[in-house]
């Protein structure tokens, strides 16, 4: 890296594939430079104290909290995406005085300037010049063997967390032909366990050890939107374990249902468009109108117009595709997987363990972009098309398609009245209650089964803040 800004300078991560974060320190021109990858898998924040006296740069924001460089206060706009979308419509953090270098950022600080540039957009064509099918598989299953090839390499032994569906089964025969010697790790699914996962080391949800897990985690960190999605649960004893089998690098599949159109909620969206008219932020709002409705029901404010601010965050994304299909991904490319993945890199690191995401290889993803958005998802319901085609030529592997996600811990914390009792008095003695109606919070509580995204991210928030 450091030849390369030589021989570059800024234009150095242009030449980097794979994911990353580093700050350079120019003593020659006597200025700092910091970039992150295409997706800010690796993140890096950034805070600036009121006279521009200091200038902060890490990886985990907690830490700069937790040295008392900069003060704890809460940013209610993102409290507000935190407990509604949970995604990154800017730079912001939870934090008032505490920035994200967001997605392909570069950053250059000068003695009196601060400069935040983008080297690189996922959408760079509409289509591909292929429409042949068979030469689309033939195209993608070369791009995976290529991809699979750089991402597995390591001087360490290697893990895969391997589920029953069709993302982490694409890696798991990739590897198998590059005769890789791997470890499967699989968080119990269902009661059947299928053929090629019985040699895995499989996982059994248990409550009482992600209760641990999740406080010890909580008393360390304050960023809730890495984990803002109760499979966050299941992931805390997925990595644990697997670090504590000795591995200190896995793979997944996580990126692929963004790309190659793996959501429900796209083939929804997408009705919504073509046969209700509605224009795309309606469209996506309506997807999220469960949670948007509680989130108003629950705030203080009652003169807050929750809707109308989403909506404008939504319409402040600038997206370069010409049709809904494709807008759809793309808005989740810019900020639903820079907010997701953050859980991998966050948790993993808790446990020592990198995590690597393969589908989001920029090559990938650019491949994947550029085809036809009819390989992808449509109104019939169905999903990821030419992955299920290539998973089944390629390898005559054919996937159940009802889609399984990662098992969460959750729905047994709830069921603990220890914990629910703790949740009760850390939700009354955090900052975040000032916004809140606490009763009616309260209320939810009780009444857990149809509110349990909500509760998640309250859960984890109110620990979080009664912990630092």
């Amino acid at each position: 890296i450091i030849n390369l800004f030589i021989l570059y300078g800024n234009s150095c991560v242009k030449f980097i594939r794979g994911f990353f974060s580093f700050v350079i320190i120019d003593t020659k021109f006597n200025n700092i430079f910091a970039a992150v990858d295409r997706f800010s898998i690796k993140p890096l924040y950034y805070s600036e104290n009121y006279d521009h006296s200091e200038f902060v740069l890490s990886s985990d924001y907690s830490a700069i909290l937790k040295g008392g460089l900069m003060k704890k206060k809460i940013n209610f706009n993102k409290v507000v995406d935190y407990f509604s979308m949970a995604r990154e419509f800017d730079n912001k953090t939870i934090i008032s005085n505490v920035k994200k270098l967001g997605y392909s950022s570069t950053l250059l600080l000068t003695k009196n300037n601060l400069r935040i540039s983008k080297y690189w957009h996922p959408f760079q064509k509409n289509y591909s010049l292929i429409n042949n099918r068979k030469d689309l598989i033939e195209k993608l299953h070369y791009k995976f063997l290529d991809v699979i090839n750089y991402w597995k390499i390591a001087d360490i032994k290697v893990s895969l967390c391997l589920s029953t569906g069709l993302d982490s089964q694409i890696i798991n025969a990739y590897l198998n032909i590059n005769k890789l010697d791997f470890t499967n790790f699989h968080i119990i699914e269902r009661k059947k366990i299928p053929e090629n996962l019985r040699n895995s080391n499989r996982i059994k949800i248990d409550a009482k050890k992600i209760i641990y897990l999740v406080n010890r985690f909580a008393k360390e960190n304050l960023n809730p939107f890495a984990v803002a999605h109760s499979s966050s649960t299941g992931l805390f004893q997925l990595y644990s374990t697997i670090a504590k089998n000795k591995f200190k690098l896995t793979l997944n599949g996580e990126g692929s249902d963004e790309i190659f159109g793996g959501y429900l909620r796209y083939n929804r969206q997408l009705k919504y468009v073509k046969y209700n008219k509605l224009s795309l932020s309606d469209a996506i709002l309506k997807v999220y109108k469960n949670e948007i409705q509680l989130l108003s029901s629950v705030l203080s404010n009652k003169n807050f117009d929750l809707k109308k601010n989403l909506k404008k965050k939504i319409s402040s994304i600038k997206l370069r595709s010409s049709n809904f299909e494709n807008k759809f991904l793309e808005f989740d490319q810019l900020t639903w997987i820079p907010s997701l993945i953050q859980r991998h890199d966050v948790i993993g690191m808790h446990y020592g363990l990198e995590v690597r995401p393969p589908y989001l290889d920029h090559e990938l993803v650019e491949l994947a972009n550029s085809l036809p958005f009819r390989y992808k998802f449509n109104t019939t319901n169905k999903n990821k098309i030419i992955l299920n085609d290539l998973i089944y030529r390629k390898f005559k592997i054919t996937i159940n398609n009802k889609k399984i996600s990662t098992p969460s811990g959750f729905d047994l914390i709830l069921k603990d009245k220890k914990e629910i009792k703790s949740f009760k008095d850390a939700v009354a003695g955090s900052e975040i209650s000032k916004y809140f109606n606490l009763q009616s919070v309260v209320n939810l509580i009780d009444n857990p089964y149809k509110n349990k995204i909500f509760l998640w991210r309250m859960y984890i928030l109110s620990k979080m803040l009664n912990n630092f």
